[in-house]
């Protein structure tokens, strides 16, 4: 008797707790100071599911939602008390003081929808204090290595972020129009370096530096750069509580900070403007060369034109070279090595596809490269080479000319020729193929060819050995390796997620072309790529995307989320770009 009354008991309180659900609303502050991180959560008694958010109406979602969920049991007394707690939670923050309210969230819950009531949260405004002690620890510099400069020249702009507060997170919130200039965004390290401005020391990191070439004269005006800053604010100490202290040492507080504008002076270039003149702005040296002085009519050529120096030369544009008429030109390929946006010492090529129609002796000739030195102040002229070209006969015996189309075709009487008009018989044999045979010489061939190719199949897979599998396996092992970095990424595990990135770049490079775990090495990337001759600029890359992993797993990066989803694009393209060099 007393089973079954336990029973029934645990029956009903089950039942009485499934059908008393609620679902209820709270925050961990109220009122909160504009920028202050601000924890909402929304609570269920029970199993949930299909949750809806709720209209937060101007607050910023800094996360969420993100879900949880408990249980616990309990028999005391004879009663069974069975408790299970769903959890959806936010953390928000407010940009301005006001009243926000927000709207009922719903959820689905023992086969009906349950909804909690609205929350209002009074945001206030900082007090002055407070900011003054944020701007004087922490802001934003800029400065250029030039503030007069002419049209095409190139200055550099740096942007430093300075603090002297602890900070969880920085985010570039608004960029610079540059409006008149042309930009090139280049690499910066966002690592935190020691610098004492005006006897106050602070952590510095330089956020952004770009090139920028001047489009037009004027005072042209670089606008500033905003940033969202989540900063660290200890709590006061609760003497009462030393626990409160322990797990609530701190709040989370967003300001966000820009640096001053700066105006550049720049000049229209000296006149008179020479006619050949292409915009080149810097210090620059050019030669010429073709693969060959003696070609085949018909036959291919290439003539190279190399452009080396510093200063706006990733705005150059191909040359036009006045060839022999007789010459077939193809568009030029374009290849750069870009080092700083062209501040430093680069190199472009221009490579020019021929083919000579005629034989004969030809001249390819010199083209004068005029560029303004903005050390000298004055246009400098740099020539190229002249190159002869010796056209031998072609070993085709068709005749090709361009030249056909230009000449008069005269009409005349006897325009069709060689057509017979007699016809001669001659008597078929009577000697016919054996049938038999005739079927055995058709289908010979046919059953020696399948048989070659099952033969062929098989030797060669008994041929491939391990190392082999492993070369053909390389995408794909790299494929699957870069899924857990990935996995790592999407849990936020900013070490776990390089440390594996790392990997698999080293597994594919040694999955790929058979190097010993012994022999990995930066420098063997170098011999390996270049005997299997794939392009610098694949070959740096592979080795800069090694080094930022090893260093990102050792240095406390800001908007690690973004740099990590980064990191994994480039990856991927990496690989696949490899892959296709290989081809």
């Amino acid at each position: 008797m007393k089973k079954i009354i336990s029973i029934l008991t645990l029956t009903l309180s089950i039942i009485f707790s499934s059908n008393a659900q609620t679902i209820t609303a709270s925050v961990d502050k109220n009122p909160v100071i504009v920028g202050e991180q601000i924890l909402v959560k929304f609570t269920v008694d029970s199993k949930a599911k299909d949750f809806k958010s709720p209209n937060f109406s101007g607050l910023r979602i800094i996360s969420g939602p993100n879900s949880s969920s408990s249980s616990s049991y309990s028999f005391v007394n004879g009663e069974s008390k069975s408790e299970i707690t769903t959890t959806f939670s936010y953390y928000l923050s407010a940009s301005k003081e006001g009243s926000y309210v927000i709207s009922p969230a719903s959820v689905y819950a023992n086969k009906k929808t349950i909804s909690s009531k609205p929350i209002t949260i009074t945001v206030v405004k900082g007090r002055k204090q407070n900011n003054n002690s944020i701007t004087k620890n922490l802001f934003i510099s800029v400065k250029t290595n030039k503030n007069n400069i002419v049209v095409g020249e190139q200055i550099i702009v740096s942007y430093k972020l300075h603090t002297r507060l602890e900070l969880e997170n920085t985010e570039l919130s608004k960029l610079p129009n540059l409006n008149g200039f042309w930009k090139k965004d280049l690499e910066s390290s966002s690592r935190f370096k020691r610098e004492v401005i005006d006897g106050v020391a602070y952590n510095t990191a330089v956020i952004k530096k770009t090139v920028l070439t001047a489009q037009k004269s004027g005072k042209l005006e670089v606008d500033p750069i905003e940033v969202t800053c989540s900063i660290r604010i200890a709590n006061q100490r609760n003497r009462r509580d030393p626990f409160a202290n322990f797990f609530n040492s701190y709040n989370v507080r967003e300001e966000k900070i820009s640096s001053k504008s700066l105006t550049v002076n720049v000049k229209e270039l000296p006149e008179p403007k020479p006619k050949k003149f292409n915009g080149a702005v810097g210090s620059f040296e050019i030669s010429s060369k073709v693969d060959k002085n003696e070609v085949k009519a018909n036959d291919a050529l290439t003539y190279t034109i190399k452009l080396t120096g510093s200063g706006n030369i990733e705005l150059v544009e191909p040359f036009e070279i006045q060839f022999p008429n007789d010459f077939e030109v193809y568009d030029p390929k374009v290849s750069e090595k870009i080092f700083q946006g062209g501040n430093k010492r680069s190199v472009k090529t221009f490579e020019y596809l021929l083919i000579p129609r005629f034989e004969g002796n030809y001249k390819i000739p010199s083209y004068d490269f005029i560029s303004y030195n903005t050390k000298l102040k004055k246009y400098i002229t740099k020539k190229t080479s002249n190159h002869s070209v010796k056209v031998l006969k072609s070993d085709n015996n068709e005749s090709i000319s361009t030249n056909y189309n230009q000449q008069k075709i005269e009409s005349s009487i006897n325009e069709i020729n060689y057509i017979k008009n007699k016809t001669i018989l001659v008597e078929k044999s009577n000697n016919v193929l054996d049938i038999k045979f005739f079927y055995i010489l058709f289908f010979l061939p046919l059953v020696v060819l399948i048989l070659l190719i099952i033969i062929s199949s098989f030797l060669k897979g008994n041929s491939i050995n391990i190392t082999e599998r492993k070369h053909k396996l390389a995408q794909k092992i790299a494929s699957k390796r870069l899924k857990t970095a990935k996995d790592f990424m999407n849990q936020a595990n900013h070490d776990s997620f390089f440390e594996e990135i790392e990997k698999s770049l080293w597994g594919y490079f040694a999955d790929k072309f058979k190097v010993e775990i012994a022999n990995l090495s930066k420098e063997s990337i170098e011999i390996y790529f270049n005997t299997y001759k794939i392009d610098d600029k694949t070959k740096s890359h592979f080795i800069e995307l090694i080094s930022t992993c090893e260093i990102a797993r050792y240095s406390p990066l800001s908007n690690k989320i973004e740099q990590m989803s980064n990191v994994l694009i480039e990856a991927e393209k990496i690989i696949i770009n490899v892959e296709e060099k290989l081809k």
